[in-house]
């Protein structure tokens, strides 16, 4: 038998309102998460004017996640390790050169471990730091909440 419109709604807006509520919580811990590690660390967002936190945001941002930095964190975090010419492959349309520069840029931010093989000839193999590591799971509940987001909501199968 079909289920009425209304009763399919009804079954799909329950677990999409869990997932939002969910998610919800997330933000509010990571909110008093924040604040409370502000005040140890001795940063003090009540002497910021309006908006300066989100210009210091965006310029990190920026300087991290500039073109290719994101896409070769994701990489090193699916692959643990690797080569500098398996990065470039991996990664398609990018130069050797525009590579080479990010890799010392995040390798600069503590993002990005170098580390030369003790081979002949000798060989190179990036890592991501433990610094690096963080960001990329810290980013998983972004990206999973944008997934989430960005799919139509699931219409039921009928019987």
């Amino acid at each position: 038998m079909l289920a009425r419109p209304e009763e399919a709604e009804a079954k799909v807006e329950p677990n999409v309102s869990r997932l939002d509520r969910k998610f919800s919580e997330l933000v509010e811990t990571c909110t008093k998460f924040s604040r409370e590690i502000s005040r140890e660390a001795g940063f003090s967002t009540e002497s910021l004017l309006p908006g300066e936190s989100v210009t210091m945001n965006l310029e990190i941002a920026r300087t991290i996640f500039g073109k290719w930095s994101v896409d070769i964190l994701a990489l090193l975090y699916g692959r643990e390790e690797a080569g500098f010419q398996e990065i470039r492959r991996g990664l398609g349309a990018i130069s050797s050169r525009v590579l080479s520069s990010k890799l010392a840029r995040m390798q600069e931010c503590g993002l990005v471990h170098r580390d030369v093989k003790p081979t002949r000839p000798p060989r190179v193999a990036y890592s991501l730091t433990e610094r690096g590591l963080m960001v990329a799971k810290l980013g998983e509940p972004v990206f999973l909440f944008l997934r989430l987001e960005e799919r139509p909501p699931v219409a039921p199968r009928s019987a």
